[in-house]
């Protein structure tokens, strides 16, 4: 099977999937981002619902590097998932994930007509990105030891409306989604007539791979979408989170009573 040259983009195919044999598609894309949130929640949704790979594809715009893991090497790459749902589950899914984000703005648009291009040729009517909010150390211990709180933003009141209905739902009310997680759904929903929508489980930057966000986004999505899926097997990695949120929220106490005394600093930093 032979590599398709496109624009800029090169693919290939391992499933050939006619839109007509889909069940109401949604999309959910996940790429690397703050906490790695949304690969991680891609991923883990793609190895618990035993999705089919059916296509992965190559950007000009990615790093120009080779992955090397236990000695083989890799191109760069994304990849997207089929997931076709059970009589009971109202939608298939299509999930895409990526080693990396494109790393220009006009690679992240080309990106984003590529993905909305193809999954609006599967008859996908809604996407999704799941992606990380990044909070101050003191507005994320506001809530914690609290589930992380899900921010959304949509394309439209309709969608919304439907989302902030949800329990836990928290309406963004402005700011900026920066990268390709923001754009994709809302590139589809401007040129390609679809609904999108982010749903961002907060985070802290000390934390480089989020499983508990990750899990919280993961849990909220199968919720919206009527998919039943577990994702138990994530509470290994989110122990490990929870004990650097742990030592966070130490270290910021002992800043705190450090100023108040003016004593000498902790040996611990977060910068």
């Amino acid at each position: 099977m032979c590599p398709c040259e496109l624009s800029f983009m090169y693919q290939r195919r391992y499933l050939e999937v006619p839109s007509d044999s889909l069940k109401s598609p949604v999309a959910l894309v996940g790429l690397p981002g703050i906490a790695n949130v949304g690969r991680i929640a891609i991923e883990t949704i793609a190895h618990v619902l035993e999705a089919q790979r059916m296509m992965d594809f190559f950007s000009t715009d990615f790093p120009p590097r080779v992955l090397v893991q236990k000695g083989i090497s890799s191109v760069p790459k994304s990849t997207v998932h089929i997931y076709r749902a059970a009589p009971d589950e109202p939608h298939d899914l299509i999930l895409l994930s990526a080693d990396y984000q494109p790393s220009t703005s006009s690679g992240v648009y080309e990106y984003a007509d590529f993905i909305a291009g193809e999954f609006s040729a599967l008859g996908v009517k809604e996407m999704y990105a799941l992606a990380a909010y990044e909070q101050s150390y003191e507005d994320y211990f506001s809530s914690y030891p609290e589930p992380p709180r899900i921010y959304v933003s949509a394309s439209s009141e309709q969608l919304l409306a439907k989302l902030s209905a949800m329990n836990d739902i928290i309406i963004t009310q402005e700011g900026a989604i920066v990268g390709a997680n923001g754009v994709i759904p809302f590139w589809a929903a401007t040129l390609y007539n679809m609904e999108g929508a982010c749903l961002l489980g907060e985070t802290l930057g000390v934390i480089k791979t989020d499983y508990r966000a990750a899990k919280a986004v993961l849990e909220k999505i199968i919720e919206i979408l009527g998919i039943k899926a577990n994702f138990d097997d994530m509470d290994i990695e989110i122990s490990k989170v929870i004990q650097l949120i742990e030592w966070a929220k130490q270290e910021i106490t002992q800043k705190k009573e450090s100023s108040e005394d003016d004593s000498s600093p902790s040996d611990l930093y977060i910068g």
